[in-house]
């Protein structure tokens, strides 16, 4: 088991014993089956090979959990030298794929295929089974060739060894620790407040393994509901529906690195985030009033705590119904005032939208969507109305031609009206309070009580209710399939699949079941809402932070990783959930600082603001009726924000460059220890700790009572950030207890680096009107580089950026790279650290002397005023 803190590890077993306990029969492997034989030649096409298989001969295991099919293609492509694709499809082309679309997945358009790989594809005949084997070691990184493949329609089997206690990563989204352990990961989008182990918002099917040092990856691309089983020796996926559409990713360098790169290759890069949106942020729900949010923003000042971005959640609407607002609690007038203050002072402004739109005909977003035709259907052609924050509630069906017409006009005049910085979009699993389309006939009703309210014997005689009324609807024309109930029952944590959310047999444009594509509809929203955003203001990068996700998601989006709790063990295991969306391609990611659910602690939260300053995506948000939160509340609180704040902030340039190489190559912003030092084993549970980019290391303090951290550093000379002190490592890792009073998070700088700074200020625009400054962290050779990006930040094309690599070697510190950004910007503070740094006395570039002085250990040039117009170099002495 990695290691976890005490609280973590009996919230964990807790949880994990009820799982094991009811799923026995989600760990069972179907080895009866009869799998499936070479059925004639095969064939070689443009880009591999076709093999066609049957079914093996023999009645046992068959029909197990659906309708067996007979004959299938294994379809090989040689993509690229480090991916292959792999498709085990039905030969009648029948069973529903990931829609190849935006709202779906973007198939690649190749005009040619590799004629060199770094891996090979082998198969046996009969029984089939592959192996895809990296040629550098001849390590087999998938093999089928133990269990056979099981193909229904209704369910596919398919398992690959993997070593003991292999290092694995990924499969999500899931709150548990980073690396894989014994267990069931169920991938089906759902709303829940992040019960550890279960199945929560968003569905990726992904892991990557490191093996002896070397990474590579597999992606199923399936939008169907699944359970995969990580076990001692083996992965098995069982999914209930669609083919098996495998990615596998081989990089020949078998960097961590380079397997993001790779993935993110194929399903699209990061986005990339403006200088703003690196801010910290601040939300509740359960504001009871726009007073209530001018006085967070107004204390949030008179206590010196950077604030960037002032949220509301569904509290200012009417209702909450999208796009109204309470006239009474959140006057429109007083929301427009908001906006307006908030950007005379260099801040941002964000609301929440959620997809359910309440079904009343006194409610123009709702008759325009009748009118336009565009909501989810029950099988019998009517809206499907379901029940949310507003009552009953239809659904947009992003898939219907006429949705994005629809949504962006929504969009558009609201983030108009209100001058919006960014949207929030919730709630868009999507999730509903009941079961199937109890609003049918409905229309009109006004806001219901919530199912939670009410009696327990009205709610179960409700459900009932609602449960005969969703099978008497019946299947959608010509579906065979159980889509209520399949014979195999994934470990969904709702149980019932059609369980807060939308009924399986609920019908979208073109009769495509839900079932079928229920793990897309978030990531469906996500793109036609960033698309809105980009209609309001074209050529700004447009903000939208989305709860439920897909594979390729954070091409469009930013993601917080839901509903958490205010438990030192979610405190800890929010490291590992935003290191996974990192994996996952979404790197502006973040958790709810100091958590949504239950009452925090000033001990919990001041920890939590000190590591939570650094996530990716910031912000501290909780939930109505809980304890107040603002980090203003205790001092420790505002101190510990105040001093972690201000380092994020002086980092900026550094992790808005660390930005600009996750949206140009694909690599996470925050990485885990073992991807930056694959050949370290012992770092492999290690989700403690944290690196930004390369270079800045976090550790923090994530167990009550502690005031040391017990960090391991690997093979460097690490720096700590405030004082300079080094700590070396000559080979492996070192163990090493930092001190950590409450009000501080242990940052440092590794060896080797040059970071890009610049001195922080109440707010990223007057953060960003300062100079840089470098600090030069020499490594054991008195050597380091460092980078430096610079564009408007804000521009979705840019058209002016700076480029700019920074060497100290040989006494010398030189510039190189592309200077091209327009606007004026100068380099005035250097800072060199390292033993070899108290050895010099002076500098000069060209001509001109720099006055260099000793300070702390460090040599420091002020002043330097060096423009950043073309390259440069500084000699020392």
């Amino acid at each position: 088991m990695t290691k976890i803190s005490f609280i973590f590890v009996a919230i964990a077993l807790t949880f994990s014993t009820s799982i094991l306990c009811q799923s026995e029969a989600t760990y069972a492997v179907s080895s009866s089956a009869p799998g499936y034989k070479v059925n004639g030649k095969t064939s070689k096409t443009k880009s591999g090979i076709q093999i066609p298989l049957i079914l093996n001969s023999g009645d046992e295991g068959v029909d197990m959990f659906g309708k067996t099919v007979n004959e299938l293609l294994v379809d090989v492509e040689y993509e690229t030298e480090d991916r292959l694709h792999v498709k085990i499809s039905d030969k009648a082309g029948k069973q529903p794929l990931v829609p190849d679309s935006p709202l779906g997945f973007e198939r690649p358009r190749l005009s040619s295929y590799a004629k060199y790989t770094n891996y090979d594809f082998l198969y046996t005949a009969k029984p089939f089974g592959f192996k895809v084997v990296r040629k550098s070691d001849k390590i087999a990184i998938f093999d089928t060739a133990t269990l056979p493949i099981v193909f229904e329609d209704q369910y596919l089997e398919i398992s690959t060894k993997v070593p003991s206690d292999a290092n694995i990563y990924g499969f999500g989204e899931v709150t548990a620790p980073f690396k894989r352990t014994t267990n069931v990961t169920t991938i089906f989008a759902r709303d829940n407040a992040d019960d550890m182990y279960r199945n929560i918002y968003g569905s990726h099917p992904f892991y990557t393994e490191i093996r002896d040092g070397k990474a590579h990856a597999a992606l199923l691309m399936s939008s169907h509901g699944m359970d995969v089983v990580t076990t001692e020796g083996r992965i098995t996926y069982k999914v209930i529906g669609g083919v098996l559409d495998f990615y596998f990713f081989v990089p020949k360098s078998g960097k961590p690195n380079d397997v993001s790169i790779a993935y993110t290759d194929l399903i699209g890069k990061p986005m990339m985030p403006s200088h703003w949106m690196l801010g910290w942020h601040h939300c509740r729900y359960g504001y009871k009033d726009i007073e209530a949010v001018e006085t967070v923003v107004r204390r949030y000042k008179e206590s010196n705590i950077p604030l960037e971005t002032a949220w509301v959640d569904i509290d200012y609407m009417d209702e909450t119904k999208d796009f109204t607002v309470d006239n009474v609690k959140f006057p429109l007038d007083r929301m427009i005032a908001l906006g307006k203050n908030l950007h005379e002072n260099k801040q941002k402004y964000v609301v929440m939208v959620d997809p359910a739109i309440s079904a009343n005909t006194s409610y123009s977003t709702y008759t325009r969507g009748v009118e336009m035709d565009v909501f989810i259907k029950n099988p019998d052609g009517t809206d499907y109305i379901g029940q949310v924050w507003p009552g009953y509630t239809t659904f947009p069906d992003w898939w219907h031609p006429n949705a994005t017409e629809y949504w962006t006009r929504e969009i558009v005049d609201w983030v108009a009206l209100l001058d919006l910085d960014g949207l929030w979009i919730d709630m868009n699993e999507p999730a509903s309070f009941c079961l199937g389309s109890c609003g049918s006939g409905k229309v009109d009703a006004g806001k219901q009580p919530y199912r939670w309210d009410l009696p327990q014997d009205v709610q179960e005689k409700n459900h009932a209710d609602q449960e005969a009324a969703l099978i008497a609807m019946g299947n959608p024309a010509g579906e065979t399939r159980n889509l209520l109930y399949p014979k195999y029952a994934i470990n969904n944590g709702a149980g019932n699949l059609s369980e807060v959310t939308v009924a399986m047999t609920a019908v979208h444009h073109g009769g495509i079941p839900h079932y079928d594509i229920h793990n897309l509809y978030g990531h469906a929203e996500s793109y036609i809402t960033r698309n809105a955003m980009i209609k309001h203001k074209e050529n700004a990068r447009p903000f939208v932070l989305t709860r439920s996700s897909f594979i390729g998601s954070g091409t469009h989006v930013g993601h917080w990783t839901g509903d958490n709790h205010s438990l030192w063990g979610y405190l800890k295991v929010s490291l590992s959930t935003v290191l996974s969306m990192q994996l996952f391609g979404i790197t502006y990611s973040g958790a709810d600082v100091c958590g949504f659910n239950q009452n925090t602690t000033e001990e919990l939260c001041t920890r939590w603001q000190a590591i939570g300053s650094f996530y990716p995506f910031a912000r501290n948000h909780n939930a109505i009726g809980q304890a107040d939160q603002e980090p203003y509340l205790w001092e420790s609180t505002a101190e510990a924000s105040r001093r972690a704040l201000g380092v994020r902030y002086a980092l900026l340039p550094y992790i808005y460059t660390v930005f600009e190489e996750s949206n140009r190559l694909g690599t996470g912003v925050w990485r885990s220890l073992i991807f930056e030092y694959p050949n370290q084993n012992e770092l492999a549970s290690n989700d403690v700790q944290i690196l930004v980019g390369t270079d800045i290391l976090l550790s923090p303090v994530l167990d009550e009572g502690k005031t040391t951290v017990d960090a391991q550093f690997p093979k460097g000379i690490w720096y700590d950030w405030y004082t300079y002190e080094s700590i070396t490592v000559k080979s492996g890792t070192q163990d090493v207890t930092l001190d950590a009073p409450l009000v501080h998070i242990p940052v440092h700088i590794r060896g080797g680096a040059i970071i890009p700074t610049k001195t922080p200020k109440y707010t990223v625009d007057e953060t960003y009107e300062t100079d840089y400054n470098l600090i030069i962290a020499l490594d054991e050779k008195d050597q380091s580089t460092g980078r430096l990006y610079i564009d408007d930040g804000d521009s979705l094309k840019v058209e002016s950026s700076s480029d700019v690599t920074f060497t100290y070697k040989n006494k010398k510190l030189t510039a190189t790279g592309s200077f091209e950004y327009g606007s004026p910007q100068k380099i005035s503070t250097i800072t060199i650290i390292g033993k070899a740094a108290a050895k010099l006395s002076s500098a000069r570039i060209g001509k001109t002397d720099l006055k260099l002085e000793q300070a702390n250990g460090a040599a420091v040039i002020e002043n330097a005023s060096i423009d950043l117009t073309q390259g440069f170099t500084i000699k020392f002495k």
